[in-house]
């Protein structure tokens, strides 16, 4: 481009190619091209083609002002209008017509290892008929306190943090209101489509609603067997909470579950995942440097004289969970450079066992590198109690 252009002069921030999407635009909405706009104007799009586009920018904007590299993990959903048309204290049951598109699309998006959670302003679902399946999601928080709240218990819930979430409701006052009280949720675009004559949402617009979903915000969803496991082992999550009461210490509900572990060393067969936890995991993370699949490539590429990757799957009688920790060591400065571990397998003295089984490897404790954020507390309080000896109730499994 000449440097003397008026685009140049210009100097926008983004630049959007409005062609990008023609193929899977021109497929979802009647009448995209018009070869009269085009004759009269040189504009090849129809005026609801125009829209779509601008529509799919909306999009694209939310993603980018959401954080492009921004990792999201929940999607969670409003009721009434969304998963079905009708209100369900207005209208009741037998008036309500599911939104069958976008709900078999959010149940293919959880089968993927996306968290799904009900947000809806009601007096109650479960029995009254409302066409949902309830069971698909991780949480509900349906009654009719504001939805900011509902949803930060709901994370507090799942142990995950409100940047993890995409927020859909089809009412903008609950999308502004989101977006004003916890801005790092993902708060999606709604509508852009004409309605049926009956009011209902079209199911071509259902299908490009989850459509966008994927591409937008959970495109790596279903990568790895992790992915596919996350859904049902949240579900054993309330099961192992619920058999915490039958114990009277922590010491004897952790031996009930059962706890068992894989250590062995990755192996190509383990980099996206490895990439996928570097991308990801914040909490129990040492020193949150985000690794990329080829950067862990690399790693191993070096042999075990220089850099060793440890991997830790576990699992218990309620559950696998699959690949949920790994360890990083320099061997020359003996120096443990990654330490992490999936939230969804803290608490339960897999790193205790992790950094024990290190140890006994190299022959040798290492050293931890720590770069202390605002969201790796818990692995700073693994740090403090590591002085104090290590104790773990997990059973290693098939040593490799």
């Amino acid at each position: 481009m000449p440097q003397d252009s008026s685009l140049v002069a210009f100097c926008p921030d983004f630049v959007y190619d409005v062609t990008s999407h023609d193929d899977v635009l021109s497929r979802e909405i009647p009448g995209f091209f018009d070869e009269r706009m085009m004759a009269l104007s040189g504009c090849k799009y129809s005026v609801d083609g125009i829209q779509a586009i601008v529509d799919e920018f909306g999009w694209l904007a939310c993603s980018c002002s959401a954080g492009r590299g921004s990792v999201r993990k929940v999607l969670a959903v409003d009721a009434d209008n969304t998963l079905w048309s009708g209100i369900l204290s207005e209208d009741g049951a037998d008036a309500l017509v599911p939104c069958v598109e976008f709900q078999k699309g959010i149940a293919a998006l959880r089968e993927e290892g996306v968290l799904l959670v009900l947000l809806s302003k009601n007096d109650g679902i479960a029995g009254t008929g409302a066409p949902v399946d309830v069971g698909m999601f991780s949480t509900t928080r349906v009654n009719w306190s504001p939805k900011p709240g509902n949803l930060i218990e709901a994370c507090r819930e799942l142990n995950l943090s409100p940047d993890a979430v995409v927020f859909v409701d089809d009412n903008p006052h609950e999308r502004a209101q989101m977006a004003a009280h916890l801005p790092e949720v993902a708060v999606v675009p709604w509508g852009g489509w004409p309605a049926s004559p009956d009011g209902r949402v079209p199911e071509p617009a259902q299908r490009q609603l989850v459509r966008r979903l994927k591409e937008y915000f959970f495109g790596d969803a279903g990568l790895t067997e992790e992915d596919r496991l996350r859904a049902a082992d949240y579900a054993a999550k309330v099961r192992r909470e619920t058999a915490r009461l039958d114990y009277a210490t922590r010491d004897e509900y952790l031996d009930s579950l059962g706890l068992r572990v894989v250590p062995s060393e990755a192996t190509e067969g383990d980099l996206d995942r490895l990439a996928q936890m570097a991308g990801k995991t914040n909490q129990f993370n040492a020193t949150t440097i985000r690794r990329t699949r080829d950067d862990f490539a690399r790693l191993l590429a070096e042999g075990a004289e220089k850099r060793r990757v440890f991997v830790f799957r576990a699992g218990d009688r309620f559950g696998e969970q699959g690949l949920v920790c790994y360890i990083v060591v320099d061997v020359k400065s003996r120096r443990i450079t990654d330490f992490v571990m999936s939230c969804r397998a803290m608490g339960r003295t897999l790193e205790h066992f992790a950094l024990a089984h290190v140890e006994r490897e190299m022959g040798f404790m290492p050293s931890i590198d720590f770069v202390p954020t605002d969201k790796n507390a818990p692995f700073a309080e693994f740090l403090s109690s590591v002085g104090e000896g290590l104790s773990t109730h997990y059973v290693a499994e098939n040593v490799v």
